[in-house]
């Protein structure tokens, strides 16, 4: 009898120590609120959406400058060709000499030295219409800058913008201006450098007539004025930088 007893005792005591716990979903441990585990839960997402967030903003950016590209120099051409006029200078032996010209603010326009150099009067023809300079608002007669700025009585609602930014070398540009008169022509090029007199060096082509008109970058904004080519035709012309004219008194762009 006392055999069997402690068979009995032996069994029930594997049993109790054989007994697997568990290991249901109910059973598992919940994670309080603001445990450590959550709180790494928590940052790894954040870390997540920051990431994630992150990438869909540079991917606008991106859209963002590929959908506003450059407009084309055809439409360029057309929406700034109305500032740009030709100027006729007559000297004391009734000498008329022609040249360009453009407008920066709504009566105040800008021309070479050279091409008002002389004269004891001088015009602007816009559209078959001419009209006077009125005042000499600044003048430079060095060969460096080569420059006038000057008022009219015509008033213009689109004057041309100025350049902020420094264009760079081999940067795309354009001119327009009347080349042996030759009303509002364009040429196109590329800057081929920067010279210390406050010249732009360009392969686009200046010829007689054409001195005084802007020269654009790929904007349409003004970065010089178009001086002086070594030869007609010639691949060796040059442009007064507009940084070097005292233009911010008068412009508001």
């Amino acid at each position: 009898m006392r055999v069997l007893l402690i068979l009995f005792s032996i069994i029930i005591l594997l049993n109790v120590g054989c007994k697997r716990p568990d290991r249901t979903l109910q059973n598992r441990p919940e994670i309080e609120e603001g445990s450590s585990t959550d709180k790494d839960r928590k940052a790894r997402n954040t870390t997540r959406n920051e990431e994630l967030d992150s990438k869909n903003n540079r991917n606008s950016v991106i859209n963002d400058s590929s959908d506003k590209p450059l407009k084309g120099l055809s439409d360029l051409f057309q929406e700034l060709q109305s500032e740009v006029f030709m100027i006729y200078a007559i000297n004391e032996l009734e000498e008329v000499s022609q040249g360009s010209g453009f407008f920066i603010a709504t009566d105040i326009a800008v021309t070479n030295y050279h091409v008002l150099e002389g004269s004891k009067e001088a015009i602007i023809t816009i559209a078959g219409n001419t009209f006077k300079i009125l005042d000499i608002l600044a003048i430079s007669d060095t060969e460096q800058k080569d420059y006038v700025i000057f008022r009219t009585n015509y008033k213009t609602k689109d004057p041309l913008k100025i350049a902020k930014i420094k264009p760079l070398i081999g940067e795309n540009i354009f001119a327009i201006g009347s080349p042996k008169g030759l009303t509002n022509s364009l040429t196109k090029g590329t800057i081929s450098g920067f010279r210390d007199n406050h010249r732009i060096q360009i392969d686009a082509t200046i010829d007689h007539g054409s001195s005084g008109g802007p020269l654009f970058n790929e904007r349409g904004e003004v970065i010089g004025i178009t001086t002086s080519g070594l030869g007609t035709g010639s691949e060796l012309n040059f442009a007064v930088n507009i940084q070097a004219l005292p233009y911010k008194k008068y412009v508001n762009n």
